[in-house]
């Protein structure tokens, strides 16, 4: 059973994490200074512990919400699992809509102007506006902070 759960966590990670970025390029997802601005509650513009756990639980019970209706939409036998099939027509549904945003003009088809510019797009989102973000830890080599939101404390 654990093995099982697993493997559809494994599986489903990607497909969630693609959903997740596709709702976040469609406005959805809040800034890191968004983030901070909301939880900041003290207003000295770092999150101390008790707002970073403020956050955290709020971003989980968005994720929570988020996985609930990817199951309502998707989940046809209403088990509470998205079966092989399920993963199939939701990872189709989400790829459609991913061409069809990239398809600008609508014709069906991505000139290569259409795909360059999404791809851009998607890049941009997946890497935060500034490019790459790196996260080690500090046993391998990285500064006290890196990859930390900004605004936080360690």
């Amino acid at each position: 059973m654990l093995t099982k759960l697993k493997l559809a966590l494994l599986i489903a990670a990607p497909l969630v994490a693609g959903a997740a970025t596709y709702a976040a390029a469609q406005g959805s997802s809040p800034s890191r200074e968004t983030l901070i601005q909301k939880f900041d509650k003290n207003g000295d513009g770092v999150l101390d512990d008790t707002e970073r756990a403020d956050m955290k639980a709020a971003l989980a019970a968005r994720h929570a919400a988020h996985r609930q209706a990817m199951l309502d939409k998707y989940d046809t036998d209403k088990d509470g699992k998205l079966e092989p099939a399920e993963r199939a027509a939701m990872r189709d549904d989400l790829l459609t809509r991913r061409f069809q945003k990239m398809d600008e003009n609508g014709d069906g088809k991505l000139s290569l102007d259409e795909f360059k510019a999404g791809a851009a797009g998607a890049m941009q989102h997946r890497h935060g506006r500034s490019g790459h973000r790196h996260h080690r830890s500090a046993a391998q080599g990285a500064t006290p902070g890196a990859g930390q939101v900004p605004g936080t404390k360690l």
